[in-house]
């Protein structure tokens, strides 16, 4: 990622979530990765970065790793699942993911 890609990320969602979502994307990451996959389930590019920080931290606590597709996967379900949740009700994406590693785990 390059440097004024990670400062936007960092004042999006802070240096050490930051330093997670880097983690989760690997060597591959860039800023436009990040917006595509919260395009692709129309949210906010910082709000779907949050998520992934939430599921970085669970494969981590967990000793489980993932390739990034898989884990973009993961978040694109999740967001799909609580479409149908009438949106006063639906919780955030990173409430969301919680919630779904909590009750289900990360399949192998």
């Amino acid at each position: 990622m390059e440097e004024r890609e990670f400062q936007k990320l960092v004042k999006a969602i802070g240096p050490s979530d930051a330093e997670v979502v880097l983690r989760f994307f690997g060597d591959s990451c860039s800023l436009c990765q990040i917006a595509e996959a919260a395009e692709q389930v129309e949210l906010d590019w910082p709000e779907w970065a949050k998520a992934a920080v939430v599921l970085q931290h669970w494969l981590e606590a967990h000793q489980r790793t993932a390739d990034a597709q898989r884990k973009i996967g993961y978040l694109s379900c999740t967001a799909e699942g609580f479409k149908n949740v009438p949106l006063s009700m639906r919780p955030d994406l990173p409430t969301a993911v919680s919630r779904m590693l909590n009750q289900f785990g990360f399949a192998e």
